[in-house]
């Protein structure tokens, strides 16, 4: 049995553990479904929940007295470590959760521990899996019990995951029906954990659905090569809820990693849960509680930017409290523990040089990147224009920070390419890929800095050729014409497909193309 007197008093680090991908595979993530289900303010029955949105209200749990335990409950990260500092009103990330950890020990005095959904992360790169240890190691720190897996978590391949989860410490993984290399006993992740808060056995257990297991298994193989099994969720967690009854466990948490509906139909056949952390729902959840039968099912979000706390109160009548916490910057300041980890994981992608490291794609125009003073040899006026804006900048930016960070505060994102993909020229802003010939470093591309022409009319080389063979000739020939054409971007397009791939609502949420463009406009040549 796994079990942990779960009092923190400080932060402890471990090492990361960075190895080798061994096995290879493409496995995908699909949507998850949302189905309208019953919500409750937690009246009805035994158990109670109390649910608060908790942006409407600065002080967090309010008129609460101290609960015998308090559980801090998130998941689904999407590889959200930390607000990127485009816009000041983000929230979330790790370093403000830190915080609310610290709030409730420190300020509050109360027991705390953390339980994790998992999908940490949200592609199946080298990043991705830099940026999974990275984050282990911090929950770790923060008082973090157990986690689970996600479907993006194990596109991280099984061998890399093992090693990982083997040498996690005292954070495990915990998963009903994840089975790695056909061995359930295998130790990671392990089947449940059993913790200890205040003189309450609290026994966890997680789970994957079957819908998500479909999605990484599309064809229905079930296997991959003997590497990964999933196995049916209720079958799996039957013999574990008789396990954690028999140790003698309080109260049994579920971290279902499903959809909501599936999540419901798993704890009606298996209805011991006290209480389930539910995935599969809204980036931005209301808040309140679900129940089935005489479980409470929570959701925390997704992207980091909210957590769930959850009290306990046994000699109430109403025994548990939930309340979902928006983790703004109003509420929560920045932890210098969890900022040393964000800083350790921008060096590791410098140390590992994953701009480079990861192979560039041809641009579909099959033209290279000329940089913007290249264009602005004739384009003298749209130049000068581009250069008293903020794009011409937006590099200097990942190394200095916005102006709503201090130079002491920033940690500098410049080997990032979540982060350059919007930020330099030749990258694909969405899928976070670099082109061939775009921008790598300020020392070998430094003409392709800033969020340059180029990256909304296209690469410049096949023009700048057809513009040198007309200056010679000084005749308009159909190649010549069709290569301006090629370049041009109408106001329809460039609001409908071009400024949105950076100009999202989760890095420029007051983004309005009319103002905006007021700012830029620019004309052709001279």
């Amino acid at each position: 049995m796994l079990e942990k007197q779960a009092s923190r008093q400080k932060f402890k680090c471990l090492p990361l553990l960075l190895i080798p991908v061994i096995a290879a595979g493409c496995w995908m993530m699909g949507s998850e479904d949302s189905p309208p289900a019953q919500t409750s303010n937690g009246n009805e029955g035994e158990k109670d929940v109390r649910s608060t949105n908790g942006s409407q209200s600065k002080e967090i749990v309010a008129g609460w007295k101290a609960p015998q335990f308090a559980l801090v409950l998130t998941g689904e990260q999407k590889g959200y470590m930390e607000p990127c500092g485009c816009s000041e009103t983000q929230s979330g990330g790790i370093s403000r959760r830190a915080d609310l950890f610290r709030q409730l020990r420190e300020d509050k005095g109360w027991e705390v521990a953390g339980l994790d959904l998992g999908d940490f992360v949200k592609r199946s790169r080298r990043q991705d899996q830099i940026k999974f240890g990275v984050m282990h190691t911090a929950l770790d720190d923060m008082g973090y019990e157990a986690l689970t897996l996600g479907p993006a978590d194990l596109k991280l391949q099984v061998d890399y995951l093992f090693s990982t989860m083997s040498n996690a410490g005292d954070l495990p993984y915990v998963s009903a029906n994840v089975i790695f290399y056909d061995t359930p006993d295998i130790g990671s992740p392990a089947r449940f954990r059993v913790i200890e808060l205040n003189g309450v056995k609290i026994g966890v257990t997680g789970v994957l659905g079957s819908k998500f297991a479909s999605k990484i298994f599309p064809e229905g193989d079930n296997s991959a090569n003997g590497l990964l099994r999933i196995d049916d969720p209720v079958a799996s967690l039957k013999p574990i809820v008789a396990t954690l009854k028999e140790q003698g466990c309080d109260i049994l948490f579920l971290l279902s990693q499903a959809s909501k509906s599936e999540t419901e139909l798993i704890l009606k056949s298996i209805p011991d849960f006290d209480l389930c952390l539910s995935g599969g729902g809204p980036e931005d959840p209301n808040g309140l509680t679900e129940t089935v039968g005489k479980t409470v099912v929570m959701e925390a979000g997704r992207k980091g930017k909210y957590a769930g706390v959850l009290g306990y109160f046994p000699d109430e009548e109403k025994k548990f409290r939930f309340e979902l916490v928006d983790l703004n910057k109003d509420r929560f300041k920045r932890t210098q523990a969890m900022e040393e980890h964000m800083a350790f994981y921008q060096d590791l992608l410098r140390e590992q040089n994953i701009v480079e490291s990861e192979p560039a794609v041809p641009h579909p125009s099959g033209y290279t990147f000329v940089g913007s003073e290249k264009c602005g040899t004739c384009h003298t006026k749209a130049y000068a224009k581009w250069k008293s804006t903020k794009h011409s900048h937006a590099t200097e930016t990942l190394i200095k920070g916005e102006e709503n960070y201090s130079e002491t505060e920033w940690i500098s994102r410049i080997n990032d390419p979540e982060c350059l993909a919007c930020h330099a020229v030749g990258w694909n802003p969405q899928e976070v890929f670099r082109f061939e010939g775009g921008f790598v470093n300020m020392e070998d591309t430094p003409h392709l800095t800033g969020q340059g022409c180029e990256n909304c009319h296209g690469p410049g080389s096949h023009h700048t050729e057809m513009e040198a063979i007309f200056t010679e000739t000084r005749q308009s020939t159909p190649e010549i014409i069709a290569a301006r054409e090629g370049i041009k971007v109408n106001l329809v397009t460039a609001e409908k497909q071009v400024c949105n791939k950076c100009h999202d609502f989760e890095n420029s949420p007051k983004f309005n193309f009319v103002k905006y463009w007021d700012k830029v406009i620019h004309r052709g040549k001279d």
